[in-house]
């Protein structure tokens, strides 16, 4: 009986340092493992960053994560909240036909502001790019400025350009070269006016109002005058009047 006792403590002893050791080692592949996933994870959010061009990532990061969890059970979330905004027939209406255009969204609460925008066309400061966001068909990149931009209203107004407007009137403005001049003030109908802190308010044209839509209740409603390719002598007026009010500048 001794001799057993003696041979298990003999092999205890042999045999435990190499299972600590084995041990040890595991540990050590585990932490490894977990640091690798970890590198990976925050080398995906910076790539994420970097494409959404977030300067600020203390600020974004918790809301960018929660961003991406969202994508992972985006369907999900079409089914149990109110937001449509990701359905088909919501896509296909603001991506239709959309070739060689300038698309923005901007968002606002009361359904009678968006149906007079559609009447009497968008009002801005200066440029719309303040209030409007420039999208792509990134899905990554809409989610992100939906989610920022959503709890400003429910109702989205869609704003498009043809590009051949656009880069023709740009083209026009950089030989002018005045200083805070964006093409949306090329842009409009109506002469720019005054509000009531004497900011100067300009109108984008209601022809390159697409439309909105409710993300809550999924309902589009349409411009019938919309035409992105709109063009007129009106716009070439404001060109020429800017340009001399330029040139009594100087």
């Amino acid at each position: 009986m001794e001799n057993i006792f003696t041979i298990s403590s003999f092999l205890s002893y042999v045999i435990r340092p190499y299972l600590e050791l084995g041990l040890f080692l595991l540990l050590i592949v585990i932490i490894g493992y977990l640091y690798l996933q970890l590198k990976k994870k925050n080398n995906y959010i910076q790539l994420i960053f970097d494409k959404l061009n977030i300067q600020d990532s203390e600020l974004e990061k918790e809301e960018l994560t929660k961003i991406l969890s969202k994508l992972q059970i985006v369907e999900l979330t079409k089914i149990v909240t109110k937001d449509k905004f990701f359905n088909d027939n919501i896509l296909n209406y603001i991506f239709e036909d959309t070739k060689e255009k300038i698309l923005l969204l901007h968002y606002t609460q009361e359904k009678t502001i968006s149906d007079k925008v559609l009447k009497e066309g968008f009002q801005f400061r200066y440029s719309f790019h303040k209030t409007a966001y420039k999208i792509t068909r990134d899905r990554l990149d809409l989610i992100y400025k939906h989610s920022r931009s959503k709890y400003f209203g429910k109702n989205v107004l869609i704003l498009s350009i043809s590009t051949k407007i656009h880069n023709y009137y740009s083209e026009e403005l950089k030989k002018i070269s005045p200083p805070e001049a964006f093409v949306e003030q090329i842009l409009t109908e109506v002469l720019p006016f005054h509000d009531e802190n004497n900011d100067v308010i300009y109108t984008l044209s209601n022809k390159f109002v697409k439309g909105y839509f409710n993300y809550e209740t999924g309902k589009i409603t349409s411009n019938p005058e919309f035409n992105p390719n709109f063009d007129c002598d009106i716009f070439r007026k404001n060109l020429t009047r800017l340009r001399e009010a330029y040139s009594k500048e100087k």
